[in-house]
């Protein structure tokens, strides 16, 4: 067996008996990658000069992780190694990375700002130049950026106007019909005449004092996932091969979104600002826990590639290593107990518009029986009755986790990203008069808005936006599509940005938040899961690989044994000295009956299958004054917002949710000559249940 040192070219002296243990993980199943087992080299004068005299007490430079091969016959890999402790009369105690465990050493406390440092957009050197860069982004066609507007928090101390701050707003003044004409800026047009409305100079309001803002602010493009993702390979040294997010759409135009207001101000655009304040190993940890995926290195020719659980369960076993056992294998069964379910939730969410909140869907249903989950924001509501008026209410947003509150141990996915949220543009002309309230469209919604470049003074006082959350930063996903001649950003599979939600346009078949038949679970975890709640059954058995095998069988393989398919979990093996079995443990793939399966968005919520729908029913009818006198209770009573069950056929022609109130209403006004007059009423509602196979809407 031979080491080499590549930094200086030389191989190490080895002990004659020195063998390196190494354990191959399946990234899976476990939270670490390839790794050897501590190995003591001697601490010959060879050694001691090769690595910079590690015993020595009196050295300035820190450790770092040294670039090293390592050969064995047939077998060769690049890997890192990393020293433990050294001692002048003893032994410089190592240990090795290969592959996915060197890449993940690599990546763990390098910061994604650091990717770019003082890099900048080039042919960007002044806020004009700046902003026709971003005028050129609309169309979605730029591989690196894109620009759509988003809403942030609304820290102007205003009533009235709109309910958001919006960046990227992009259109011209418009006239709309409410109770009143009105000329608002339309934040999302292609209308001859539209820009960006911070093109030019404006005056904003920030804790109700006036601040006037030259040209630029509150602009900002986002950057590709894609080409984040491969700067970041391409920093340590690899090249990311295309794979699914490139490939597929809408993945191959998904962006991160920042919520920078002044990106622009100076007249270059850094890079740096566009990304969160994180660890490149945190971004990665995105993907792969977000889409059930790896990334998978190779030392030797310098790449990456991405691979994904659900596509390694329906591909063939790569080998048969039945001739390779050398004892019979114990098989270990799981209990009921032991079975797990995944559930999917974010490390950080924002305030939530949800007149409720559930831990899980179970609970969800269990106290709104008609609840349903509307694909279109991927939220949650409820219908009620106030009256025979329809209110809908929000439940649960759409970063809602996905747990289905079963039985079953929970097995938690905990992602590392903030999920933005769809929020509701308003306009509001009259502070004392909501019914003049004008909907201008649904828009992502990203939380408080970041000054890096920039502090506002607001009556002598810095306001500073960055300090506060620099250091809460969290990735924020969102797909791009081109509709309607412009980009829309969007956590569904549909662009909601109309305020009339029938005009909503289906873009694409995934989604980014956790729950319905497109998102995250149903996309990228449900095959898991199934593993989970009937398979993953632990198989020890003792394996004599030979040198091509421990090189190329790889730590996602399934192989078979006796015709049997199972997951690789731990495989372990020696290199150097005689070759001998090494016990490894397997996971079992086959799904054990009786089968259980995860509930599907419809069977959790019946109202989404339903063929009826509930409509409100008013009745009104003259009483006399005796009556309204003796009706008791029911004399001016408020109606009670109702919320039924599930619409189904044994409602149909069936009232339910009766109730009534009497009413006076005065008719003529007391004078001199005569008395007042009232006229008495009794109004009933309830509802009926309708067929309806169209929309719960």
């Amino acid at each position: 067996m031979k080491i080499t040192n590549l930094s200086v070219g030389e191989d190490y002296n080895l002990s004659p008996d020195t063998k390196i243990e190494v354990e191959r993980t399946n990234p899976f199943f476990n939270d670490y990658g390839e790794s050897t087992v501590p190995l003591d080299l001697p601490t010959s004068a060879r050694n001691r000069r090769i690595l910079a005299f590690p015993d020595t007490f009196g050295g300035m430079q820190k450790i770092r992780p040294i670039d090293v091969t390592i050969q064995d016959g047939e077998f060769f890999a690049q890997c890192r190694q990393v020293i433990l402790g050294a001692s002048s009369k003893g032994k410089i105690s190592t240990a090795f990375y290969l592959n996915d465990g060197s890449f993940y050493s690599k990546i763990k406390n390098v910061r994604l700002k650091d990717i770019f440092k003082d890099e900048f957009i080039p042919g960007v050197s002044s806020v004009s130049e700046a902003i026709e860069f971003c005028r050129g982004l609309r169309d979605n066609k730029n591989e690196k950026f894109a620009i759509f507007p988003i809403l942030v928090e609304d820290d102007s101390g205003v009533d009235t106007g709109l309910n958001f701050k919006l960046i990227n707003a992009f259109g011209r003044d418009e006239y709309v019909q409410t109770t009143d004409i009105l000329r608002i800026f339309n934040p999302d047009t292609v209308a001859p005449g539209s820009d960006f409305y911070n093109a030019v100079q404006r005056t904003e309001y920030v804790d109700n004092v006036s601040i006037t803002l030259n040209e630029g602010y509150y602009i900002t493009p986002f950057i590709r996932a894609n080409y984040l993702l491969q700067r970041v390979f391409a920093y340590f040294g690899y090249k990311l091969l295309p794979n699914f997010f490139t490939e597929t759409s809408p993945f191959d135009k998904m962006v991160v979104l920042n919520n920078v207001m002044d990106t622009l101000v100076k007249g270059k655009i850094r890079l740096a600002d566009l990304v969160p304040n994180i660890t490149c190993s945190e971004f990665i940890a995105v993907f792969r826990k977000k889409f059930c995926c790896e990334f998978t290195a190779n030392e030797g020719n310098g790449t990456a590639d991405v691979v994904f659980l659900r596509d390694v369960m329906a591909s063939s076993p790569t080998a048969d290593l039945t001739r390779n056992m050398t004892e019979e294998p114990t098989i270990a069964y799981k209990t009921e107990k032991d079975y797990q379910r995944i559930t999917l939730t974010p490390e950080d969410k924002l305030g939530s518009e949800a007149a409720e909140s559930y831990d899980d869907l179970n609970n969800m249903v269990r106290d709104n029986p008609a609840a349903f989950f509307e694909p279109r924001d991927g939220a949650f509501y409820k219908i009620g009755f106030s009256g025979d008026f329809r209110v809908v209410t929000k439940i649960g947003e759409a970063s809602q986790d996905y747990n289905t509150g079963e039985q079953l141990e929970p097995k938690e996915v905990k992602i590392p990203e903030l999920i933005p949220e769809f929020r509701t543009l308003q306009y509001k002309p009259d502070k004392d008069d909501p019914k003049k309230d004008y909907n201008i469209g649904h828009y992502l919604f990203v939380g408080k808005y970041k000054s890096l470049n920039s502090k506002m003074v607001v009556a002598g006082n810095d306001k500073e936006t960055d300090t506060e959350q620099a250091d809460k930063d969290k990735t924020m996903l969102a797909f791009t599509a081109f509709a309607d001649e412009r980009t829309v950003g969007t956590i569904s599979s549909y662009d909601i940005s109309s305020p009339d939600w029938e005009k909503a346009k289906k873009l694409f078949n995934y989604a980014l938040c956790y729950n319905g038949n497109d998102g995250i679970f149903s996309r990228f975890y449900r095959d898991y899961d199934l593993l989970l709640r009937n398979s993953l059954h632990e198989l020890k058995v003792k394996l004599l690989l030979s040198q091509s095998q421990k090189q190329n069988l790889v730590a996602h393989a399934k192989v078979l044994v006796r015709g049997v398919a199972f997951f690789l979990d731990k495989l372990k093996f020696v290199l150097g000295g005689k070759n001998e079995p090494q016990e490894s443990q397997l996971r079992s793939v086959s799904l054990m009956e009786p089968l259980v399966s995860p509930p599907e968005i419809e069977s959790f919520f019946p109202t989404m299958r339903s063929r009826y729908k509930w409509v409100g029913k008013v009745s009104i009818q003259t009483v006399s004054e005796s009556e309204y006198d003796h009706s008791g209770s029911d004399k001016n009573r408020a109606f009670v917002t109702m919320y039924p069950p599930v619409a189904s056929d044994e409602y149909l022609g069936k009232k339910i949710m009766k109730q009534k109130s009497y009413r006076s209403q005065k008719v003529r006004h007391k004078s001199f000559w005569r008395s007042a007059k009232y006229k008495y009423s009794l109004t009933e509602v309830w509802l009926e249940c309708v067929e309806d196979i169209i929309d719960v809407w």
